[in-house]
């Protein structure tokens, strides 16, 4: 699961609702487990993730304005014991401005961001956040590929986290985005949506417009090692009731898939 799903659940009715639903990965959100906790909290974090049966497999969305918060988020994800850091690093707008939707990308700071990769041996995976201005953040590694461009030569630990749902809006085609970054692919988002330009037009994963079987069977054929989290947003209310059902959806999908790699073979 990502940690967005639950924005609004504490910790202990989000690792309840994981247990009942059976899924046992988290990226951990920092209203779950704040980025100054001390050593104590995340240490107690820990105990009460294992004693509901769940790992945590990365932390973010993390977003990154300075090399003093790269390492924070570096010393944060390597004390809680995770292999990826899922985050956007930014700069102000042109004119100073650190509004939210105006932030830019940072190439300056994923430099920095890759150092730390190779000095923690932890990978940092950039989270796309969409080219339209009323859903997403525009010049904040808008697609895939604006993070590819910056990543590319860096330390191959340097890699892309997928929204799926924020690609697939911007009028690209996920499927081959995963095909073309599958060597830098760590982790992926994925939630189903109802409205075909909106990214955040979140629905039932089973009645949404995105093909999620040829996402799933793309993953499958370029050997994705990653984890797939489950990404629930707008609206709030309904997100208790799509948790399960997304969940055996995806699992439906991932059967379906395996069973046809079984009879090619």
């Amino acid at each position: 699961m990502a940690g967005y799903t639950y924005a609004r659940l504490s910790v202990d009715k989000t690792l309840a609702s994981m247990k009942q639903a059976d899924v046992h990965y988290l990226c951990v959100k920092d209203y779950h487990l704040p980025l100054n906790a001390k050593s104590a909290e995340i240490a107690a974090f820990r105990r009460k993730c294992a004693d509901h049966g769940v790992t945590p497999h990365g932390v973010g969305v993390i977003y990154i304005g300075s090399e003093d918060e790269a390492k924070r988020s570096f010393d944060y994800a390597a004390e809680l014991g995770v292999p990826v850091v899922v985050g956007a690093p930014w700069k102000p707008a042109a004119d100073g401005s650190t509004d939210m939707r105006r932030r830019r990308q940072s190439p300056e700071l994923c430099a920095k961001i890759s150092d730390l990769c190779a000095k923690y041996d932890l990978k940092f995976a950039i989270h796309n956040h969409s080219r339209n201005p009323k859903t997403g953040w525009p010049e904040l590694f808008a697609t895939p590929a604006d993070a590819w461009n910056v990543v590319k030569d860096m330390d191959p630990r340097m890699g892309l986290c997928i929204d799926v749902a924020f690609t697939f809006a911007d009028g690209l085609d996920p499927v081959e985005d995963i095909k073309r970054y599958s060597s830098r692919l760590f982790d992926l988002h994925f939630r189903n949506i109802s409205n075909p330009k909106d990214g955040l037009s979140c629905t039932d994963s089973t009645t949404g417009v995105i093909d999620y079987y040829r996402i799933v069977k793309t993953l499958a054929e370029v050997g994705y090692e990653g984890v797939c989290g489950i990404e629930l947003i707008h609206p709030f209310p309904k997100r208790p009731q799509w948790i399960n059902t997304s969940v055996g959806y995806f699992r439906g999908l991932m059967d379906a898939v395996n069973r046809e790699a079984r009879e090619r073979s």
